[in-house]
């Protein structure tokens, strides 16, 4: 029976240019790529050189920390580049494609056979075949642990406000794949929660009746941190797993055909792009493929709250589901005062804009300054955790980690709707991430 949870907080922004009910297919890129240096937590050793050719699906990098777990290629053809950032910090891995791919090809296993199939077997063969990182674990939302026994493992469909692929158009024709996907889970854990926002749309049967929870709210409702926050009950159950839609059914492909799956689709919204919908692409595809060249824009993976800014130049990252696409903000606003903001989008009520009912127009600019906290606790009430983001804040600010756990720094979702209400423009997700990022190094050495 499928349960309904309600966000109390959050916040629902009705900005234009939303994700349209509308699928197309992208011309094959000529080149594809991964970016290591934008994956959270990893530290990539290369396993290639430029001028190697390489299989799809064949090993590109792994991970110093466990040299086992490593990012497959997706694609086939020649390593054309390989840029350095900051630090020799690896930016770009980019593959030419041959115009017929080849693949790196593992056993497979019949999906009649998975029900009974060893997990450490299975997470052998994940490991061997790059799709390990496909599943990621909280509070830290990196790939799982090796020995990790998760207490739950959380299937999402999606966030509120679109910032993932529509379900029932990536999943088209993936029903069985997303079924053997659940089955693969329940090898690792008894307790399999799938959960979507109530706003999810029409889905095939057998997915639809697969959902254990609806989630009903504002972003970030289907936040599978958020949802764990609500049903767990020790601090056993902190470590669990999750995995988005998409990724499940290229687990799954993977285990019952054998060999890597690189499609996916994405979707493109926000108000300065042109065509607003879903798109038919592959992993690392180039931004140019979905956003064309031409407009003065800001290309964000993801939600506009939490996500990267993307190089026009660049690639989708390993785990982006959706491209928002927003003007760069920094224009002059000619007596902008007189209008008291009535097209602005704001989470605050002294703007006009809380008596318009239609499409806003959101961008990247800050106007205004960074000043100091005005305790003002703005970022306290829509905090979906409720962790009180400006005290943990001064916490990590002030060295005290302990008071900062004590807070709930591990309890952040990292959904960035603390840095979006701030009215002092405090960067406050990148404080909180940065701060759990750098208690994890610590803790684990």
């Amino acid at each position: 029976m499928m349960k309904t949870l309600t966000v109390k907080n959050g916040f629902s922004l009705n900005i234009s240019g939303q994700v349209a009910e509308s699928l197309t297919v992208a011309p094959a890129p000529a080149t594809v790529a991964l970016m290591p240096g934008w994956i959270p937590h990893v530290k990539p050793r290369l396993l290639v050189t430029e001028g190697d050719a390489i299989k799809c699906g064949a090993p590109l990098f792994e991970d110093k920390r466990n040299p086992v777990v490593i990012y497959p290629s997706p694609g086939a053809g020649v390593v054309e580049r390989i840029t350095f950032g900051p630090r020799r910090r690896i930016d770009e891995v980019v593959i030419r494609l041959d115009d017929e791919e080849c693949w790196e090809r593992f056993e497979p296993v019949s999906p009649h056979a998975i029900a009974s199939a060893d997990p450490d077997t299975l997470r052998l063969m994940l490991l061997k075949g790059g799709a390990w990182p496909l599943l990621r674990e909280l509070p830290f939302r990196d790939h799982p642990g090796l020995s990790s026994r998760p207490a739950h493992i959380i299937v999402t469909l999606g966030w509120a406000g679109g910032y993932l692929a529509r379900p029932s158009l990536a999943l088209q024709g993936e029903e069985a794949a997303f079924l053997n996907g659940l089955a693969i889970l329940r090898r690792f854990s008894p307790s399999v929660h799938v959960i979507a926002p109530s706003d999810v749309g029409d889905l095939p049967e057998p997915i639809s009746q697969a959902i254990t929870t609806s989630i009903r709210g504002g972003y970030p409702a289907g936040d599978p941190g958020h949802y764990l926050y609500c049903i767990r009950k020790e601090a056993s159950e902190n470590r669990s797993w999750y995995i988005e839609a998409q990724d499940l059914v290229a687990l799954a492909r993977f285990v019952t055909e054998g060999c890597f799956y690189p499609k996916r689709v994405y979707a493109v919204g926000g108000n300065a792009s042109t065509v607003c919908g879903h798109v038919l692409s592959r992993l690392g595809a180039p931004v140019s493929s979905l956003d064309p060249p031409g407009a003065r824009r800001r290309q964000v993976g993801g939600s506009p709250f939490s996500g990267l800014f993307l190089p026009a130049t660049g690639y989708m990252n390993f785990f982006d589901k959706g491209l928002t696409l927003l003007p760069v903000g920094d224009e002059e606003d000619l007596f902008g005062f007189l209008r008291a903001g009535y097209n602005r989008p704001s989470q605050s009520r002294t703007f006009l804009s809380v008596f318009n009912k239609g499409p806003l127009e959101l961008d990247c600019g800050m106007h205004g300054e960074a000043r100091p906290c005005i305790n003002c606790s703005r970022c306290a009430h829509v905090c979906p955790v409720a962790i009180l983001p400006q005290y943990t804040m001064k916490c990590t600010e002030a060295g005290e980690v302990e008071e900062a756990l004590a807070h709930g720094l591990l309890d952040c979702i990292e959904c960035g709707l603390c840095a979006y209400v701030c009215p002092s423009k405090i960067e406050l997700l990148d404080t909180l991430k940065t701060a759990k990022a750098q208690y994890r190094k610590e803790r684990d050495g």
